[in-house]
């Protein structure tokens, strides 16, 4: 193989890895190792298609394999895609002592960003502060650092700082391709009397802990505009009855804003003005749902047992992300006699039900008037009627705090906590709880924990 051939077909392999096409991409990249054995771009492609299909034991391979190969900068890239391995593997301890050694071996700033990473996830918070902060001293505009630094600032309670932070994500590639501005952005000054548009953040569950902040915002201006998703619109019309709510879908269709607007604040924007202390997150409201709504749907529940929503994924489908669990891992929690189970769980969930009915018997109710697909009004009646909601970091969570009712989290780490709207919402109420798995490699610690509690408040309900 000539060096314009291998050029070729490293250009080939590295546009199969942009298609995603990570298989043809992998078999391309080795077939070019074997020829040029030496060549450092087809094994940092090679190890990047692993790591996009979590094939983390053949990235350190074949990692450990070329480092003994190469030296210099080439070498140096490989070594930071090793503790990036480790990070993506949960070996925090293991990619902190890798990324230090090569910080310290070749001073590029850039190595910071992975290191305060695997400080935040080993629970180093003040460390992790401080790595970031070095690296924004360094390159004052990476914003993904002052996005890494927000959490950590939050934790600490410096809410200005932390929301500071926070508004560096519109910097974004993800948020600038989301938001459509219709008027003039946020920077920061007061909305006393002004005209304004609250635009909504990128999930649902975000939008549901954010909105704590409209009361205040809709007192301060002069005229408020809320833009949501249309399953919110009726929610929102009933709990903020003071702005003018629309839909994306009266936004994008027709002409709803009849006068000049100031300015535009995404719905998280408006924490830097309203949560400054951990006094304003505890005193801020709940959302309220119509009484004869949620009369409504009491009359669907067994009155005997003990209800339990349950949202076993995060996301639309259950690919065992970091934030899931299978359905069948919660089996010795759903097994527990004297509960009747509602499902809260938005998306591709109707197998997952199926199989559990089928295999085992256990029957989670599932209502298509008031799921989370439907209105939310409906979906928050459904929630308003449980005892308790068992939930991953979604909507149905959010919803769930927002509404007051009782909430467990399962996260795999303690850390997760403190990411976005999580820690808001979670913060604002004291009845949410989170369950974490401890390092451990599945979720049977946490299923047992919900097991020990939820057999407590079946006694006290004797």
């Amino acid at each position: 193989m000539d060096e314009r051939q291998l050029r070729l077909k490293l250009k080939r392999a590295g546009t199969l890895a942009k298609k995603r096409d990570n298989i043809k991409s992998i078999a391309l990249c080795k077939k070019i190792i074997n020829a040029a054995p030496q060549e450092p771009h087809a094994y940092k492609l090679l190890v990047t298609n692993l790591i996009a299909l979590k094939r983390f034991d053949e990235v350190e391979e074949n990692l450990k394999k070329v480092l003994t190969i190469l030296s210099g900068e080439e070498s140096n890239v490989l070594v930071h895609l090793l503790g990036c391995n480790y990070l993506k593997q949960e070996k925090y301890s293991d990619a902190l002592t890798i990324l230090e050694g090569l910080f310290n071996q070749t001073g590029h700033s850039h190595i910071l960003l992975d290191i305060g990473l695997a400080l935040f996830h080993l629970g180093e918070y003040k460390q992790a502060r401080e790595v970031y902060l070095k690296l924004i001293e360094i390159e004052p505009d990476h914003h993904q650092a002052k996005f890494n630094l927000y959490p950590i600032l939050l934790y600490f309670e410096e809410y200005k700082a932390a929301w500071t932070c926070f508004h560096s994500r519109l910097e974004r590639q993800e948020i600038k391709d989301q938001v459509h501005w219709f008027a003039p952005k946020w920077n920061g000054e007061s909305l006393v009397n002004k005209v304004i548009i609250i635009y909504p953040e990128q999930g649902m569950g975000d939008n549901l802990a954010y909105s704590g902040c409209f009361d205040e915002a809709i007192l301060d201006a002069k005229q408020t505009y809320i833009i949501c998703d249309p399953r919110l619109k009726k929610l929102y019309e009933y709990n903020f009855s003071g702005a003018i709510i629309l839909s994306f879908e009266q936004i994008n269709t027709t002409h709803c804003i009849d006068q000049k607007v100031d300015l535009q604040i995404l719905a998280g924007s408006l924490s830097y003005l309203y949560r400054l202390s951990t006094y304003s997150f505890v005193q801020q409201p709940l959302l309220k749902i119509a009484p004869h709504l949620i009369e409504d749907k009491r009359k669907k529940s067994n009155q005997v047992k003990l209800h339990v929503g349950i949202s076993w994924f995060h996301g639309k489908v259950n690919n065992n992300n970091v934030d899931s669990m299978p359905l069948e891992a919660l089996l010795p929690l759903l097994k527990i006699p004297g509960i009747e189970w509602v499902n809260l769980q938005f998306g591709e969930h109707q197998r997952e039900r199926d199989e559990l009915k089928h295999k085992y018997g256990v029957d989670i109710l599932h209502f298509n008037d008031c799921g989370a697909d439907s209105d939310f009004d409906h979906y928050g009646a459904l929630i308003s009627n449980l005892d308790l909601v068992i939930s991953a970091s979604n909507a149905a969570l959010m919803f769930a705090t927002r509404l007051g009712v009782k909430s467990w989290m399962f996260t795999p780490t303690k850390e997760v906590f403190f990411e976005g709207g999580e820690f808001t919402a979670l913060l604002a109420e004291k009845n949410a709880r989170y369950f974490y798995k401890k390092r451990e490699p599945n979720w049977d610690n946490v299923v047992a924990d919900f097991c020990d509690e939820i057999k407590l408040i079946l006694e006290e309900k004797k």
